[in-house]
């Protein structure tokens, strides 16, 4: 579609759409892409070296930056796309306001199932 409007559409109008066009696009792509790189970020051994070239640059989310959300509480370092939000939205307590809104609304306090979750995982691959 957006090929379409780009071949057919006047001067004017593409560039009053362009910015936003582009961005869609590309949000679509790395929203469409966020589990696959996250399940590299889990990945050491038999990646293609463009994709550790990737990771290296930060463009999607390293192994070393996201080994960070892995250690326990689990409370930080939520954003799995390219991890570049992670820092600022720490620096500012985004995730731990967040969580206390979540508890003061819901009663559902963070984390608070961890163990029981955990524990049907490990059922599930044991069975």
């Amino acid at each position: 579609y957006m090929a379409y409007k780009f071949t057919y559409s006047n001067d004017i109008d593409i560039r009053r759409l362009y910015n936003i066009e582009v961005y869609m696009f590309l949000l679509a792509i790395f929203v469409s892409m966020t589990n696959q790189f996250h399940k590299w970020s889990h990945t050491y051994f038999g990646l293609p070296s463009y994709i550790s070239v990737l990771q290296r640059y930060h463009i999607i989310l390293p192994r070393k930056h996201h080994r960070i959300h892995h250690v326990v509480p689990h409370d930080t370092y939520f954003c799995i796309t390219t991890g570049w939000l992670n820092r600022p939205l720490e620096a500012i307590q985004f995730w731990s306001r967040l969580e206390l809104l979540i508890e003061k609304y819901s009663g559902a306090k963070p984390r608070s199932d961890d163990m029981a979750w955990a524990q049907k995982t490990e059922k599930l691959h044991f069975e």
